[in-house]
């Protein structure tokens, strides 16, 4: 593990309020190398807000805590356990992982399950210690998965490996699970990094879909003008959750926040008439419908790459 100097001239570089925020930042650096060279992470994909940070924005992200995956197929959660506590048997590179008996968790939808894998190192033994990792296995990517390297950050040079390129869902559908994440809960870390793309260009069609495509495999409806007010009343997000997460001298502006994401996700309102059709079938009735929808994605996504290749 990288010493205790290095991590806490890491923490001031960044500007964070809490060393443990930035040694929390090595140690996943550390577990996901563990698990990509042990080949554990060949049946998942990257997402969520560590892939952000980690995999395309860097140091312009806030930091997260946890790891959050895809499955890439059907697996078995006891194999997949045995092999990750196979794979914490013995120490990797002065990082001790452990899995606690108590720690295994399915969520009461069954759409995604986990552990919490608690660590231990020279400076930090206390046994407290520990990060969520969460796979879903509600739905496989739509959009065809890309491979990154880890954005470059100030302690990569003296780190006893070279980081692994990872597996990560692409963009466009990390932000349709942001999107969905905003309108079914309150962090606000999700409109954060909503925030953060609204001023950006967008595929904006590709994103609306992937966003009615995910409410519908939660058994949700999907009304864009209830997100939009969602996002312009701003009171329901628990603003306090971003304080550790961001740099000290960083100003977390609601009211920007706020009015980027009403601008920049208007489009969401832009409907057609088979995403307003599924966009109200709560029931998933319309699996025709569906199925149609995400086989258009696939198909764009090949002419796509078939016209880059050309290009």
């Amino acid at each position: 593990m990288l010493t205790q100097t290095n991590v806490q001239r890491y923490a001031a570089e960044s500007g964070l309020r809490d060393i443990m925020i930035a040694e929390k930042e090595v140690v996943l650096t550390y577990l996901l190398q563990l698990l990509s060279e042990r080949g554990i992470l060949d049946r998942f994909v990257f997402k969520g807000g560590t892939c952000l940070r980690k995999m395309i924005l860097g140091g312009q992200a806030r930091f997260s805590t946890d790891l959050d995956f895809t499955g890439l197929k059907e697996h078995d959660h006891e194999e997949v356990i045995l092999e990750t506590m196979a794979a914490f048997e013995q120490p990797y590179h002065g990082v001790r992982f452990a899995i606690p008996d108590d720690s295994y968790y399915e969520t009461l939808d069954g759409l995604s399950w986990g552990v919490n894998p608690a660590y231990v190192h020279e400076w930090n033994d206390s046994g407290d210690s520990e990060i969520r990792l969460q796979i879903s296995v509600r739905e496989t990517p739509t959009v065809a998965p890309e491979r990154r390297a880890q954005c470059p950050q100030s302690y990569f040079r003296f780190l006893p490996f070279v980081p692994a390129d990872l597996g990560c869902l692409a963009l466009p559908e990390i932000l349709a699970e942001k999107i969905r994440a905003c309108y079914q809960r309150n962090k606000a870390r999700d409109i954060y990094d909503l925030g953060t793309f609204a001023t950006r260009p967008l595929d904006q069609p590709l994103l609306r879909r992937l966003v009615v495509l995910k409410l519908w495999r939660a058994r949700d409806t999907f009304d864009p003008e209830r997100l939009l007010r969602k996002f312009e009343d701003g009171r329901s997000f628990d603003w306090d959750d971003l304080n550790q997460l961001v740099r000290r001298t960083a100003v977390v502006d609601r009211n920007t926040i706020i009015a980027d994401c009403v601008k920049g996700y208007r489009f969401l309102l832009d409907l057609n008439e088979e995403e307003r059709l599924l966009a109200s079938d709560a029931r998933q009735r319309q699996r025709a419908v569906y199925r149609k929808l995400r086989a258009e994605i696939g198909a764009g996504e090949m002419r796509k790459r078939s016209m880059d290749s050309f290009g």
